[in-house]
């Protein structure tokens, strides 16, 4: 029975292999590489209305999910709305710390190909900072229809359709959901922070260091809004002063 259930367990694995490996071969001639890539990163920009923006790096290893080597980004150069310049922005950070990172980070690893969440706008932004910083990695954008499913790869000032390519069109709409779901899941903790904190922020006498000290001591802000004044003093930053604008700021709203 041992024998038999690692026989079928092998038949198994080799059969996920054997379709990862044909939708990376696919993928690889669709788009003119000379070899499936073994690495392959792909990015995706997150915001609300130009607010908390952040970035999502994740890698694909062999045509598998690698999430030792996902990365997050916090976008630092500017405020406001612009997903090309937060492209830009990251493909310099991390090849930044390709050249820079030591031995063992992740970062050190170069990919085979990079795929984009966007379209030639993404491309043209991120075309420049490889050829700057001496990178050989060819760079495509991927395309979503209105439903927001992957439609095409743009490239090169077009697009190529890959519907018809199912095992590559599996391939990329996958990542495309994953490095989706990770950045967007970056951007509303950040967000969900920044708007607690800023809930904070607008009570007379707390600044940053007393609404550190009560997110750190309640865990969340509606254990800070359930508190008495008595409560609110446990916290060590907090005197009877704050405690009481604390609680009348949450019970007059």
């Amino acid at each position: 029975m041992c024998i038999q259930n690692a026989n079928e367990h092998l038949a198994q694995s080799e059969g996920r292999l054997g379709r990862e490996f044909a939708a990376l071969e696919e993928l690889a001639k669709l788009l003119g590489l000379s070899k499936p890539p073994e690495f392959i990163e792909s990015y995706d920009i997150s915001h609300t209305f130009g607010a908390d923006n952040v970035a999502g790096m994740v890698v694909f290893h062999n045509g598998r999910p690698m999430k030792s080597a996902y990365k997050r980004f916090s976008i630092k150069g500017f405020d406001g709305q612009n997903d090309v310049g937060s492209m830009n922005e990251v493909l310099t950070r991390r090849f930044n710390h390709y050249y820079n990172d030591e031995e063992g980070s992740t970062f050190k690893i170069l990919p085979d190909l990079i795929l984009l969440d966007g379209g030639q706008p993404q491309v043209n932004a991120v075309l420049p900072v490889v050829a700057e910083m001496g990178i050989n990695v060819p760079v495509f954008g991927m395309v979503k229809d209105n439903k927001h499913r992957t439609r095409a790869i743009a490239f090169d000032g077009g697009e190529i359709e890959i519907n018809s390519h199912r095992s590559a069109f599996t391939l990329v709409s996958d990542i495309q959901e994953e490095v989706h779901r990770f950045a967007i899941s970056y951007h509303h903790k950040k967000h969900k922070k920044t708007t607690l904190s800023s809930s904070l922020l607008s009570i007379e006498g707390i600044g940053e260091a007393k609404a550190k000290a009560l997110l750190k001591h309640f865990k969340t802000i509606s254990k800070i809004k359930e508190s008495s004044v008595e409560e609110l003093q446990k916290c060590s930053s907090i005197n009877s002063n704050n405690a009481q604008k604390i609680f009348e700021f949450y019970h007059n709203m």
